[in-house]
């Protein structure tokens, strides 16, 4: 399995945290739990979030691939169901003195995936004897489907941010260079008239390299925002939620906290409000 970036396994963290009682609730399962794969590790999980459980056996434990339910599901690369756990002969058993203090009988192990990579598994299991029967495996698949959708969404999110500010970290060096050649040729010209034109050429590139100031001198250009993030802020200052954002543009509420992450940070903003007020003192929304 490929590595995977510190960004998207911190991501797919956080969203497997929030998965997991959604996952025991809509399944009606007794307890749900997940964990991200290991960092700078292609061969293990750990398990780092729990709904409904008794005790604390399962929380930090590492799954190694082909070890138990999960390790298995890892290998494999799809869901793996255990109707009576103690006597599965399918899996492995390395992990039955953490499972035991829970009382599990029938458990479900589920990868998640980012494009090509796993980078984690979520775990569905019940106490009593019931059957995994394929209509709570499909409702299990698709919710760690939806949250697939949203990694890679966010993921591309993040790509597109990165390749942006990287361009204009190009353009800005370019720029530079090509003032500083400037203020070396004005040095050379000694005519007052075209001396004085050189000088205006130089702070109009000035202006574009260093962009304005808000009142507390941290520098603010419009260009540096895309569309779609003036779309968001410009939601921002009517009061939106992130939810209704998400709904009238037609994006997943992470796609919108990471449009937002990119805004504080390219205005120097502490948070959402002081953002909304930067773009406004530099009339970049009204």
């Amino acid at each position: 399995m490929p590595a995977i970036s510190d960004d998207s396994a911190s991501e797919a963290d956080r969203m497997l945290a929030a998965l997991v009682p959604r996952l025991r609730g809509t399944c009606a399962v007794d307890l749900a739990f997940a964990g991200p794969r290991d960092s700078g590790s292609t061969e293990s999980i750990t398990i780092r979030h729990l709904a409904g459980h008794l005790g604390h056996s399962l929380r930090h434990l590492r799954v190694q691939a082909g070890q138990g339910l999960g390790g298995k599901s890892l290998v494999l690369g799809r869901p793996v169901v255990a109707h009576d756990y103690f006597n599965a002969r399918h899996i492995e058993h390395s992990y039955d003195h953490a499972v035991a203090p829970e009382r599990i009988h029938a458990a479900l192990a589920v990868p998640v995936r980012l494009h090509d990579t796993i980078i984690g598994v979520c775990y569905l299991a019940h106490r009593r004897n019931v059957t995994f029967g394929d209509r709570l495996v499909a409702s299990a698949t698709a919710l760690v489907r939806r949250l697939e959708r949203d990694l890679a969404v966010e993921y591309e999110v993040r790509r597109a941010l990165r390749a942006r500010a990287e361009a204009d970290a190009r353009d800005a060096r370019l720029l530079g260079e090509l003032r500083e050649e400037l203020e070396a040729v004005i040095a050379l010209v000694t005519e007052p008239q075209a001396r004085s034109r050189l000088r205006a050429l130089s702070a109009g590139l000035r202006e574009i390299t260093d962009g304005g100031a808000d009142p507390a001198g941290s520098p603010v250009r419009q260009e540096t925002l895309s569309a779609r993030e003036l779309d968001v802020l410009r939601l921002v200052a009517k009061g939106a939620s992130n939810n209704d954002i998400a709904t009238a543009l037609v994006l997943t509420p992470n796609t919108v906290k990471a449009y937002l992450r990119s805004v504080t940070r390219k205005l120097g903003a502490t948070n959402r409000t002081h953002a909304v007020a930067l773009a406004r003192g530099n009339r970049l929304i009204e």
